[in-house]
């Protein structure tokens, strides 16, 4: 029974990315980021698996909470202020899971389409039109998290691309 035990955590432990990407979302279904207590992720902070990196840099930039982004982001210019305002724990947003994708067993491409939702204090109200998906390469990090290396919207839609 012990080996059985022992087999299967180590199973656990080497499975390749492509057993942590998420499924995509069905259409019309949108997940939340908001207050820290409210958001749909589990896992803001700990990245853990490439969707938890991912929504880890979409809360730092929806909160505006530095900390969140050093965890999972390492900006051009480390070291600087990345946002001019105060941090803003009521920002909600909303987004879906456009496609998710293996590209080396230490790299994913997860494609997010998003939704601002804006400042709100109860429940939001996100209505607006999805953007086209921005698609955020998660690659593997020393120590086994992971780590957002950078991001690009769809072609022709403007894009972000940090190397």
């Amino acid at each position: 029974m012990r080996f059985r035990v022992i087999l299967l955590l180590c199973l656990l432990f080497a499975l390749p990315a492509a057993a942590q990407l998420p499924a995509v979302d069905p259409g019309g279904q949108y997940r939340l980021i908001g207050p820290a207590d409210r958001s749909d992720s589990a896992c803001i902070g700990s990245p853990s698996t490439p969707l938890c990196a991912v929504e880890t840099l979409l809360a730092c930039f929806a909160n505006r909470d530095e900390s969140l982004c050093w965890a999972v982001w390492r900006p051009p210019q480390a070291g600087g202020v990345l946002f001019a305002g105060p941090a803003r724990p009521a920002y909600w947003w909303s987004y879906r899971i456009a496609g998710a994708v293996q590209t080396t067993p230490d790299e994913a491409v997860i494609a997010i389409a998003g939704r601002h939702c804006g400042l709100q204090l109860d429940a939001p109200d996100c209505s607006t039109t999805p953007a086209p998906p921005t698609s955020y390469r998660v690659r593997r990090a020393v120590g086994g998290g992971w780590q957002v290396v950078d991001w690009a919207s769809t072609p022709g839609s403007g894009t972000v691309s940090l190397r």
